[in-house]
């Protein structure tokens, strides 16, 4: 569904027009030498391929004419609000890179930057505030930051994004994440490389090398560069490191495993390629994916990995004091732990071993391609905006110039500085980047059947009971299903 500008399509029309006029005018009156004689040198030139710049600047010369740009949201907000607007430099990396890349924005645009505090301290709960505004028709922002705006999909309050010309989805600074919330070429809320939280909340693996150095485990970098890397490869990795480190015959806490878990972690099924709700074939209906062979087999190896007694595997359904799971990692006690990029960043000056990022694996070899999980879907523009155009003009460069200088140094900040010197690093970091994914049914369904499998992992049995779970919530989700299919499609069925 990735489409191109109207702008770039009138560049490229252009060019196919001159390159046709130019072919049909034949140079000048000369007959060509059609003798084919061997003596003569072919004279023939090629011209030489040009290939535009994929980062260029798409907007070089508009100006706004000191136009008040508004940021809806929670000056307090660490996880959405934070990520996209910065209110001073402070000599930190990403809060300056944040910082500088909207002060070039408004000397570009020749705009201000301006935040809208939300009266609401909850960013879940933000859409509860905005519905009355744009239900008054107030012209209240340009940009609305925050969570849940899924609640407002199917009251005719946000902008279909895949309406404004200025959006070019086919650019790295949307990466796959516009195209999996897009139905039916609808698209209400989304994250681009505007913020950074899709990275910061993009679910991971952090690895102790020095750990698997000692465990003869080797760090698969080549499986996850050719494609090869899978779940099955994960649980033979750590299904039995396992070491009793004060020898009391206890499986403590604080003995080393080969993987741990605090709770039901969330944002998981769709890094294997599982989405609980998917269009079908004909393109015309939303349609329940929960029960697919494929969620089936995941909770199957999943369940005997979890749940099958295997001595590098802990389990906690919640942390106290002395559970935490962080931690356990910066202890060196943990060679593996799935998280959000973010959480183990703020704890990394006390690390003192080798460690790296993975993207999750891959379900199996039917897997055609990585995808990474993440919780960062949080802009949105609503319906009362006058001049949607010009918001999106802004939106797309200040992702642009997020992807070319929040990103980096984000990634850098997530390596400890390693990004841009250990080649095997920063090739992961890259697939992560490249392969975030925002699954449909996780941000736009309310009773979000994506996260089913909690239900049965709940139960913490390594051979699991899906179909008598699956049949006490088919109608809560079913009842969802429709009533978005009446806002995409005009049908409830």
């Amino acid at each position: 569904m990735k489409r191109t500008s109207k702008l770039l399509s009138l560049l490229l029309a252009a060019l196919m027009l001159a390159s046709s006029l130019a072919a049909c005018s034949g140079g000048d009156d000369t007959p060509a030498d059609t003798t084919g004689s061997g003596d003569s040198a072919d004279t023939t030139t090629v011209a030489e391929e040009t290939t535009a710049d994929p980062l260029a600047d798409p907007f070089p010369d508009v100006t706004y004419d000191g136009y008040n740009f508004r940021m809806y949201g929670h000056i307090g907000d660490t996880v959405v609000f934070s990520t996209i607007y910065r209110e001073e430099e402070k000599g930190e990396t990403v809060n300056d890179a944040v910082f500088n890349r909207n002060k070039a924005i408004e000397d570009k645009f020749k705009i201000t930057i301006s935040h809208v505090q939300a009266p609401c301290n909850d960013m879940y709960k933000i859409y509860t505030e905005v519905q009355p505004i744009i239900q008054a028709g107030d012209d209240f922002c340009d940009l609305i930051c925050a969570e849940n705006m899924k609640y407002l999909y199917t009251q005719n309050m946000l902008v279909n994004l895949r309406e404004i010309d200025a959006f070019d989805f086919s650019k790295p600074w949307w990466l796959p994440a516009a195209e999996s919330l897009t139905v039916n070429n609808k698209l209400y809320t989304v994250q681009s490389a505007i913020a950074y939280n899709l990275l910061a909340y993009a679910r991971v693996i952090y690895m102790n090398v020095d750990l698997a150095k000692d465990n003869n485990i080797t760090v698969p970098y080549d499986d996850v560069r050719a494609g090869t890397w899978y779940l099955d490869d994960w649980i033979k990795m750590t299904k039995d490191v396992y070491k009793d480190v004060n020898g009391n015959g206890t499986r403590d806490w604080n003995d080393v495993y080969g993987m741990a878990m605090v709770g039901n972690q969330y944002a998981t099924t769709e890094c294997f390629g599982i989405e609980s709700v998917i269009t079908n074939e004909q393109g015309t209906a939303l349609v329940d994916n929960v029960m697919s062979p494929e969620f089936q087999r995941y909770m199957e190896k999943t369940c005997s990995w979890l749940f099958g007694g295997n001595p590098g595997f802990s389990y906690r359904t919640s942390a106290s004091s002395s559970e935490n799971l962080m931690a356990m990692y910066t202890n060196g006690t943990l060679l593996s732990m799935m998280n959000f990029m973010q959480n183990p960043i703020n704890v990394l000056d006390k690390i003192n071993f080798e460690f790296t990022i993975l993207p999750l694996p891959k379900l199996d070899e039917n897997q055609k391609e990585y995808r990474v999980g993440t919780t960062g879907n949080n802009f949105a523009i609503p319906t009362t905006l006058k001049d949607k155009e010009r918001t999106g003009v802004i939106i797309e460069a200040m992702s642009r110039l997020g992807y070319i200088d929040v990103f980096p140094a984000y990634k850098d900040l997530a390596l400890r500085g390693r990004y841009s010197s250990n080649q095997d690093c920063a090739d992961m970091i890259d697939i992560i980047a490249d392969k975030v994914w925002l699954s449909f049914a996780n941000h736009c369904i309310p009773s979000n059947p994506q996260y089913f499998y909690k239900d049965i992992w709940a139960d913490q049995k390594d051979t699991p009971e899906i179909a008598s779970k699956y049949a006490a919530k088919k109608g809560t989700y079913e009842k969802d299903i429709a009533t978005m299919n009446e806002h995409y499609f005009g049908t409830g069925k």
